[in-house]
């Protein structure tokens, strides 16, 4: 163990003398579908950040700020 540690210039990370497990591939993953959903969501909430900004404006207005 001391001379691992002498090898990797006294290294804790564990990186270092263990191994990482390879990553699992999901045969089922729909690329496309997820790409689109991701790109759907923004729409949805930038329309969202226009109404409430009105909202918060309008809100403004009627304080008199």
């Amino acid at each position: 163990m001391v001379t691992d540690r002498i090898t990797n210039n006294w290294s804790s990370t564990p990186g270092r003398y263990v191994g990482v497990a390879p990553e699992e591939v999901d045969e089922d993953f729909d690329f496309e579908r997820s790409f689109c959903d991701i790109h759907i969501q923004p729409e949805g909430l930038n329309a969202e950040a226009v109404k409430l900004a009105k909202t918060i404006k309008k809100n403004f207005l009627e304080l008199g700020v």
